[in-house]
Order: structure tokens, then C-alpha cells, then sequence
């Protein structure tokens, strides 16, 4: 897929979305901090005026990448990891 085929749409709607669950988490883990605070890059990147695409690619990238090393401990937390890695797969182009 290439990056101008982004939908930056259903990427921010999966950030807001996924912001909002994990704000509602208690605790305060280093992979759910991680989690948090490279979601929060990206929402900077997809709400701000001069969004690039390969940016946002790179950046959704790096948040499954941190999302995949945090699925266990989310699922004990009622999140339901394999949803949000499959669409952010799908907006990818891989899954």
C-alpha cells in the first residue's frame, strides 16, 4: 500500500478510540506508558495541519509494533488487542 493510500479518517478514529481505552485503564505500566505516548505522537501527527502520510505510516507502525509487545498485558485489562492490530493492519495494507 502505498502511503497516499492512507485513510487518515479510520486513523483517527482507531486513535481516538484506542486513547480513549487506555485512558480508562488503571495502573500506569512501561508498556502501557509506551503504548500511550506513542499514541499520542500519532494523534499529534493525524490532527495536526501538514500531516504527512509517510510520517503516519511510520508512526502507526511503531504504535503495533508497541501494541503487540503490550497484547497480553491489555487483554488482562479487557482490551481486546487482536481487534486493534487487525485494523491497524488493514489501514497498513499487511493484514
Amino acid at each position: 500500500m502505498s502511503n497516499q493510500d492512507l485513510d487518515v479518517d479510520a486513523i483517527k478514529r482507531l486513535v481516538d478510540d484506542l486513547s480513549g481505552k487506555l485512558g480508562e485503564l488503571p495502573g500506569d505500566s512501561s508498556k502501557l506508558a509506551e503504548l500511550r505516548a506513542e499514541l499520542s505522537q500519532l494523534s499529534d501527527i493525524v490532527h495536526g495541519p501538514e500531516a504527512q502520510h509517510s510520517w503516519i505510516a511510520d508512526r502507526l507502525k511503531s504504535v503495533e509494533n508497541v501494541f503487540e509487545h503490550a497484547a497480553t498485558e491489555l487483554l488482562a485489562d479487557g482490551v481486546k488487542a487482536s481487534v486493534y492490530l487487525a485494523e491497524i493492519g488493514r489501514i497498513l495494507g499487511v493484514r
